[in-house]
């Protein structure tokens, strides 16, 4: 599934962290693009990425509202 499957899904079904997470990374990092396998998601997952990642998007949740 490409990225932009996944976050129109994750938009529809109301999951704010995963749609939050993935237009942080496509957008505003330019890491991943719309265009990338959802499987790419998975680095950013990781338990040793875990806390720097929820500090990244609640900055970055702040900076939009």
């Amino acid at each position: 599934m490409k990225l932009q499957e996944a976050y129109l899904e994750a938009k529809q079904q109301k999951m704010v962290g995963l749609s939050l997470m993935i237009e942080f990374l496509v957008v505003e990092k330019k890491v991943l693009s719309f265009d990338d396998d959802s499987e790419k998601l998975q680095h950013y997952f990781k338990p040793n990425n875990k806390k720097r990642m929820n500090q990244l998007l609640n900055d970055y949740r702040r900076k939009q509202f």
